[in-house]
């Protein structure tokens, strides 16, 4: 059996925005855009499982950025490697109390006294925290913490299209009791397992495979909803996702590319104003990067 290979370049800034967008709404399973450091240049990596794939991609994607750089790395991995490339790349990130300390780091990054850690190893496939999309919901969950310390004893938070599991750790790490977190993908949900063990010191959130339907069956609502789901699949499933907030409560979407907000601030005020129409809603957003968030206060 043949080893992966990957392809590399660097890539000037502007290009990194427009390929990291174009990766995003084509769900490329080959390409992305790496940073080491937010000083250092951008990389177009690739990883694919022969040379035949990765030089038929590299042609396809020449097709729509003829602008590449001609020379590309060509490099065999072996699987060990793979399975830890992309811990170079991730580092430890915290915002207020809330520290994300990948496991590696575990002995090299001890984090202040009285801090809510979450330790994490979830792969390149689901996530660890180092997205923008995720760094935004978590923001949002430490201001709602911030707002109403009372919360953490009685309110349900549900992270809808959970992943790994990240902001559904982080709301057990702040002290959260009600967590609820669910994804319809089975794997994903054995990483949020795998995550949890690693997380021994917290109360463990209850996990469930299931879509956005499923997830809020039988009328299951939550305080504060995180969604950090992309545009694509916030929209035609909006319906639960609006019923899924109590009033008064809180919905936070994320995984939104900021050229896409207005789209999804105007679907979303519409739907909730014909869905909840006894509710009166407060809207906010706020950008990191080429991404955005779209919060939602029912009162």
């Amino acid at each position: 059996m043949s080893n992966q290979v990957e392809l590399r370049t660097g890539i000037p800034d502007e290009m990194a925005d427009i390929l990291e967008d174009y990766f995003c709404e084509t769900e490329s399973p080959y390409w992305g855009i790496m940073q080491k450091e937010i000083t250092d240049p951008y990389e177009l990596f690739g990883i694919f499982p022969d040379s035949a794939t990765a030089e038929s991609e590299l042609v396809k994607l020449r097709q729509d950025f003829k602008n590449l750089p001609e020379d590309f790395e060509l490099t065999e991995i072996i699987d060990a490697d793979w399975q830890n490339a992309y811990k170079e790349f991730v580092k430890p990130w915290n915002d207020r109390q809330l520290h994300w300390i990948p496991l590696w780091e575990r002995d090299n990054s001890p984090p202040p006294e009285g801090s809510a850690v979450v330790y994490l190893d979830a792969g390149m496939a689901f996530g660890t925290g180092a997205h923008e999309t995720t760094r935004l919901c978590a923001r949002r969950l430490l201001d709602y913490l911030e707002a109403q310390p009372e919360a953490r004893a009685s309110h349900d938070v549900i992270d809808a299209g959970c992943g790994s599991g990240v902001l559904a750790l982080s709301a057990s790490a702040l002290g959260f009791k009600k967590t609820y977190a669910f994804d319809f993908d089975a794997e994903a949900i054995t990483v949020c397992h795998s995550n949890s063990a690693e997380n021994t010191h917290l109360p463990k959130p209850e996990f469930a495979v299931a879509d956005l339907e499923r997830g809020f069956a039988n009328g299951r609502q939550g305080d504060l909803v995180l969604a950090n789901i992309q545009t694509d699949v916030l929209i035609p499933h909006s319906k639960p996702l609006i019923h899924g907030v109590k009033c008064p409560g809180t919905l936070a979407l994320s995984g939104i590319l900021t050229k896409e907000l207005e789209q999804v601030r105007t679907h979303f005020a519409a739907e909730f104003a014909a869905q909840r129409p006894e509710a009166s809603i407060e809207i906010d957003s706020r950008q990191d990067g080429e991404w955005g968030d779209l919060l939602f206060r029912l009162a």
